[in-house]
């Protein structure tokens, strides 16, 4: 099988493009940083040509970055899914796309950016795939903004981590391998949204203490945070999560 991968440079992509090597499974890579553009839906079809699947990764991430770029977001996200999409459906491809649970709960750009590009993909019979806060893996702590590489940059420096608030916020934290798995066995699925998470809430004091960081406490921040449901339903494809979250923080520490 060769999978038509976009955004495959990213922090998602380089895991899944390392996790389908060996696999009898090749990809190709469609991503900015190699001088592709998710505008030029001509190139995108011509690529997508004698390969089996989509998997759609590219995307403007985050909440704040896509309020101050709403313009970008909304290319990207959604006029640049539809150029994925398009095209997908032209050649009969199945695709995948990453999603988000701030598509669920939708209070900012992000959010609304991110949902519209889900209804293309389920218009045009695509599986949605929302993840939860995905960490570990190839180049999670160089490229990850998060609670998670913040904890462990400060530990490894020995320093004090910063937690806003009290520390009570929850975060459901699904490993990177096993995300991987999940967009594998989606390709081909019944078209719908699934939610790809553990189902284990963590607060955000309690993962500083799993990692053995000292941490201060500062005045919490507005906006940025993603719930996750606790009745999320993630057993829907056949897949559950493998790596306890212990598991891949001490990965992430050595």
């Amino acid at each position: 099988m060769k999978v038509w991968v976009s955004g495959g440079s990213g922090y998602i992509g380089i895991n899944l493009c390392k996790h389908l090597q060996g696999r009898d499974t090749t990809y190709f890579n469609y991503d900015a940083t190699l001088g592709y553009d998710i505008m030029d839906e001509r190139t995108i079809y011509q690529t997508m040509k004698g390969c089996d699947a989509v998997i759609h990764l590219a995307a403007c991430p985050g909440i704040t970055y896509c309020e101050r770029n709403i313009v970008e977001a909304v290319e990207t996200n959604i006029l640049g899914t539809n150029n994925v999409v398009r095209s997908a459906s032209i050649l009969k491809l199945p695709i995948v796309f990453s999603s988000t649970f701030a598509a669920k709960t939708v209070h900012n750009i992000y959010g609304v950016t991110k949902r519209l590009a889900e209804i293309l993909v389920l218009m045009k019979g695509g599986v949605i795939l929302r993840l939860a806060n995905v960490y570990g893996g190839v180049a999670y702590l160089a490229r990850k903004k998060s609670s998670l590489s913040n904890f462990i940059a400060c530990k490894k420096a020995g320093l004090s981590a910063e937690i806003f608030g009290d520390g009570s916020a929850t975060r459901d934290f699904v490993h990177i391998l096993d995300v991987c798995d999940a967009m594998l066995m989606a390709i081909g699925a019944p078209t719908g949204v699934y939610e790809i998470c553990t189902g284990r809430q963590t607060s955000i004091k309690e993962a500083a203490d799993l990692i053995g960081v000292e941490y201060e406490f500062s005045p919490p921040r507005l906006g940025d945070i993603d719930t996750i449901p606790a009745d999320a339903d993630f057993g829907v494809l056949g897949w559950k999560p493998t790596i306890e979250l212990e598991e891949g923080l001490k990965e992430l520490l050595k």
